[in-house]
C-alpha cells in the first residue's frame, strides 16, 4: 500500500526472523515481476518475492513459521500467499511462472499444479490470489534465471565508485559482468550508484555493468 513497505520488505523481514530462530539461513531475497494488464489487482507493481534458504533442519517448521510471520505482517486489503518448494523444480511449475509474467493465470491452476507436484502452497487472506505469485516466484527462483535480488548480504551498504574486487569481497555478489556476460577484471573500478540490485543468473547474483563516458557504471537503475 502507499507509504508502507511492500512485498520485498516483508520477505526480507521474514527471512531475518526465520534466521534468528535458527530455522534456516537466507541466501538472498529476489523480486519477480508478473503480468500487469487488465484484470490484475495491484497497488503499484505486480511482483512477488522469493527467499532461498540453506541449512534448513525442518522444512515443515520453516514453512509454518514463515506463514505465521506473513499473516502477522500483511496489511488489510492484501492477498498474501506462501509457497514452499524443495528439491529440483518441475518444468510445468517454471512454465506456469513464465505464463504468469505475460498474461492472466488463475488461482485454481496454481493450486492444481501445487497439488500435482507435492508443493506446499497456501493463501493467507483476502482473495487468496497470492498463491499465484507465491508459486510463480518460488518456481522462477528455483529455476535460477529470473528476477533481481532485493535482499543480499552487503548490497545495501555499497555506494559510488568501488573496485570490483572490493565489491565482491564486501557483498555476496558472485560476479560483475558487462552486458555481453564477460566478467570485468577484479581491478576495474565501477560506479554502482546508490542502488545495487544484482540479477539472478544461473542461480547466482550477478551485477551487470556498462560503459559510460567516464568508465564502468551499474547497468541497472532504480527505474528499471
Amino acid at each position: 500500500m502507499p507509504d508502507i513497505g511492500g512485498t520485498g520488505s516483508l520477505a526480507r523481514r521474514a527471512a531475518a526472523e526465520v534466521g534468528a530462530r535458527g530455522l534456516g539461513e537466507s541466501i538472498g531475497v529476489t523480486r519477480h515481476q508478473f503480468f500487469e494488464g487488465p484484470g490484475v489487482p495491484k497497488t503499484s507493481r505486480n511482483s512477488a518475492a522469493a527467499v532461498m534458504f540453506s541449512d534448513v533442519a525442518a522444512a515443515g517448521e520453516l514453512f509454518e513459521t514463515f506463514c505465521a510471520i506473513v499473516t502477522r505482517e500483511s496489511i488489510p486489503g492484501s492477498d498474501p500467499g506462501v509457497c514452499l518448494l524443495t528439491g529440483p523444480v518441475e518444468h510445468e511449475l517454471v512454465a506456469f511462472g513464465r505464463r504468469a509474467q505475460t498474461g492472466l493465470v488463475d488461482q485454481a491452476e496454481a493450486l492444481r499444479l501445487a497439488a500435482a507436484t507435492a508443493v506446499a502452497l497456501v493463501g493467507l487472506g483476502g482473495t487468496n490470489d497470492g498463491v499465484i505469485g507465491a508459486l510463480g516466484a518460488a518456481s522462477l527462483r528455483a529455476d535460477g534465471h529470473d528476477g533481481r535480488y532485493v535482499g543480499l548480504d552487503g548490497i545495501r551498504e555499497v555506494v559510488g565508485e568501488i573496485q570490483v574486487a572490493a565489491l565482491l569481497d564486501r557483498t555476496a555478489i558472485s560476479d560483475v559482468v558487462d552486458q555481453d556476460g564477460t566478467p570485468l577484471n577484479r581491478s576495474a573500478i565501477i560506479n554502482v550508484g546508490d542502488w545495487v540490485r544484482p540479477r539472478l543468473v544461473g542461480g547466482q547474483p550477478v551485477l551487470f555493468a556498462k560503459r559510460d563516458g567516464k568508465g564502468w557504471v551499474n547497468a541497472d537503475t532504480r527505474s528499471k
